[in-house]
């Protein structure tokens, strides 16, 4: 397995952290009466909003332009589905209302399945075919957008 190239290495990460929320929703769906299921939905939720929306956004500010047509296609279908699946569940949660299950299936399988594509296929494509002063220079813009970021959440 390639290394992954220190630029990228903050998206792997968080795709890391996704992945656990990932795991626990996905346990809980076997046992779908559990005041557990809404906890770890809450638990992701709870991490989209704040940061895996900024990560997306990341990518596709920040890595899109080197894609070729078919990655690039897949990767804003799946970021597009994954944002609608989130708004979703935003809406069954904020008001306590009902989860429901197919769609909380679906979030957690598209989620795992996106991550895995990107750590799998995108990121070793990159790696391979962008130039290293390249890759340098998106790990500049996006330690620039995580400052930004967390500077703009500090004044709320």
């Amino acid at each position: 397995m390639m290394k992954r190239h220190p630029s990228l290495q903050p998206l792997s990460r968080e795709h890391h952290r996704a992945l656990l929320y990932w795991r626990e929703l996905d346990q809980q769906l076997g046992s779908p009466r559990s005041a557990g299921l809404r906890t770890a939905a809450s638990s992701l939720q709870q991490y989209w909003n704040p940061r895996f929306a900024s990560h997306m956004a990341d990518e596709e500010h920040v890595l899109l332009g080197a894609l070729p047509g078919a990655m690039r296609s897949r990767l804003l279908d799946e970021h597009g589905l994954l944002r609608l699946l989130l708004c979703s569940l935003n809406d069954r949660l904020d008001p306590g209302g009902p989860l429901a299950l197919d769609d909380l299936a679906s979030l957690a399988a598209t989620l795992r399945a996106h991550i895995r594509w990107e750590e799998r296929v995108l990121f070793p494509y990159l790696q391979c075919h962008v130039p290293a002063d390249e890759l340098r220079s998106w790990g500049d813009r996006l330690r620039g957008r995580r400052a930004s970021d967390e500077a703009s959440c500090d004044l709320r």
